[in-house]
């Protein structure tokens, strides 16, 4: 039964849709051709749904059935245009115009195939005859003609096709959104920016709509604005690669780094992140101070990718930061065999070996290298400066000064000095050069502008007061700069230390030893402190505790020629 009424109801398709297939009259002796009608018909299906091959394939059977009937023609020169058989679209279009039937709809196919055949300008004459014709669509008409003059480098042409089919029918959001597009290539991008905006009222799912705005907003600094239709277009399609790339970028500037993590988080379990944006995720998590997790993906990343130099850089950062130095500085070694020629990467071993910001996270992550390697390392960095960078020279001179070689750092620091006069990390680290080598005129002279600039920092206060009292003039100024220091921190070792030397300087002796005692308290072992403590002492004639002193500074500070030589007067070697 069911297969009897499937065959019925073709039956019965096929004699409604008779009329509509035959252009011309039937007389009653004529047979009837039903495999022209069935093939049509399952052409028509076919067709609407996009499998246009297997339609031809019908269409052609049919017109082989029934060779003069028009509305097969009609069809079959359509799909052919599609299927790419130019030849056969074109004929049967102007088999159309000759039957005089379907004039609009050949003429329409033949400016497809001459588009498609990169005659752009046959194409647009086809277009300009249609759009004087009354019973042409004139907004398919325009909306075509528009993509034609765009292909041609008619830019101009094809927004004033597009804006007139926009105003018959402005419900058309692919109409809006080519007329978005044209205008922002016009550079008219506030035009540009309503037409897309036009395109996503009509269509709020449109996500390359959003897309294109983001941009637009994006290059007009209105980043907020862009941010919502980065997400707009991911909401709309998840898949979008360019929307998660450009707005992930877009957090990554501004510091969003958690809102970046969050929104690379499932891309990433899913498993949809190719390896570069893996390694943007891992970037992201590294700042938004999910270091594990951060490990875990750049872990892997190593594991698949080898020593990639992005991923051994920020290994190390990840490491350094942790305190887990000699893990660092293995990845540090491995950076350097990668790229041996990189500066960057000779600053990260001097960092970790001179500089380390923090204590070991273990006694094993200690790092133990001889000086011979240190020098090297130093070395290398010395000779792969950049003469133009004001940072890269700042960073060699300070590590340079950190390692005791002042006579090397200083051409370093002057040349970032001259680059960037102003930078106060430069200036200070002159300074401190040049009143650790005695030449206070020269640290002052970088010192006060800083301190005239910003007065009420209590680290400039000190500083600026230690100098003179290591010049051993203005002590009254001295003192004053050093106590508007402690007011804001009364339990700072090191300014206390400065107050202490002050009144060491101006002959008080016992009042300089008792504050300097404290200072030792509160700023723990430091080895200038404990010097200057050894000086108390031996003014006060009590050599033992000098000497203790002075051994103390040693001990923190073996290179220290200072401390040696005094040590020196009171009879030690």
């Amino acid at each position: 039964m069911k297969k009897t009424g499937y065959f019925l109801k073709w039956a019965l398709s096929a004699a409604l849709l008779a009329g509509a297939l035959v252009s011309r009259p039937i007389r009653a002796e004529e047979p009837f051709d039903t495999g022209a009608i069935i093939a049509y018909l399952k052409g028509t299906y076919h067709e609407a749904q996009s499998d246009y091959y297997d339609a031809y394939q019908y269409y052609l059977y049919a017109s082989s059935r029934e060779p003069g009937n028009t509305r097969i023609m009609l069809r079959l020169a359509k799909v052919a245009a599609q299927v790419g058989d130019f030849e056969r679209a074109k004929e049967h279009a102007e088999r159309l115009l000759e039957s005089g039937e379907h004039g609009t709809e050949a003429r329409l196919i033949l400016a497809e195939v001459e588009y498609r055949l990169g005659n752009n300008a046959r194409s647009l004459e086809i277009l300009d005859e249609l759009r004087a014709r009354e019973d042409a669509p004139l907004f398919e008409v325009l909306a075509f003609y528009a993509r034609v003059a765009q292909q041609a480098g008619n830019r101009a042409e094809a927004i004033a096709a597009l804006e007139e089919a926009s105003a018959i029918d402005g419900t058309d959001d692919s109409v809006w959104y080519d007329l978005g597009i044209l205008r922002a290539e016009a550079g008219e991008m506030e035009k540009a920016a309503a037409a897309l905006g036009k395109a996503i009222e009509r269509n709020p799912r449109h996500a390359t709509a959003h897309l294109a705005l983001a941009r637009i907003h994006a290059e007009a600094g209105r980043r907020a604005e862009a941010k919502r239709e980065y997400r707009e277009a991911l909401e709309s399609d998840p898949h979008s690669g360019s929307a998660v790339k450009e707005l992930s970028d877009m957090l990554y500037e501004d510091g969003e780094f958690v809102e970046g993590a969050a929104l690379l988080d499932p891309f990433f379990r899913d498993g949809k992140l190719e390896e570069g944006g893996e390694l943007v995720y891992g970037r992201f998590l590294y700042r938004a101070g999910r270091t594990d997790d951060a490990l875990a993906v750049f872990g892997k990343l190593l594991s698949t990718m080898g020593d990639r130099p992005p991923i051994l850089r920020v290994m190390a950062e990840l490491e350094t930061e942790r305190g887990r130095f000699r893990t660092a500085f293995g990845y540090v070694k491995r950076l350097i065999a990668a790229e041996p020629g990189r500066f960057e990467n000779y600053v990260g071993a001097l960092v970790i070996l001179y500089a380390p910001q923090r204590e070991p996270a273990s006694p094993d992550e200690a790092v133990s290298v001889d000086e011979d390697e240190k020098r090297k390392y130093l070395d290398e960095a010395a000779q792969r400066v950049a003469e133009d960078s004001a940072e890269n020279n700042y960073l060699v001179g300070t590590i340079l000064r950190k390692a005791g070689e002042t006579g090397r750092a200083e051409p370093f620091l002057l040349r970032a000095e001259k680059l960037d006069p102003g930078n106060e990390g430069t200036l200070l680290e002159l300074a401190a050069l040049y009143s650790r080598t005695g030449r206070y005129d020269e640290a002052l002279r970088r010192v006060v502008p800083l301190y005239n600039r910003n007065s009420d920092d209590a680290s400039l206060a000190n500083f600026y007061g230690y100098i003179l009292a290591e010049k051993g003039e203005s002590l009254d100024l001295a003192e004053k700069l050093v106590s508007k220091a402690l007011a804001k921190d009364p339990q700072n070792g090191y300014y206390l230390d400065s107050l202490g030397w002050i009144r060491f300087k101006q002959g008080n002796s016992r009042a300089a030893l008792d504050i300097l005692l404290s200072a030792a308290e509160k700023a723990g072992d430091d080895p200038v402190i404990w010097e200057h403590i050894g000086d108390a002492y031996a003014e006060l004639k009590e050599r033992a505790k000098a000497r203790e002193a002075y051994r103390k500074s040693l001990e923190l500070d073996p290179k220290s020629r200072s401390a040696a030589d005094k040590m020196k007067k009171l009879g030690d070697r």
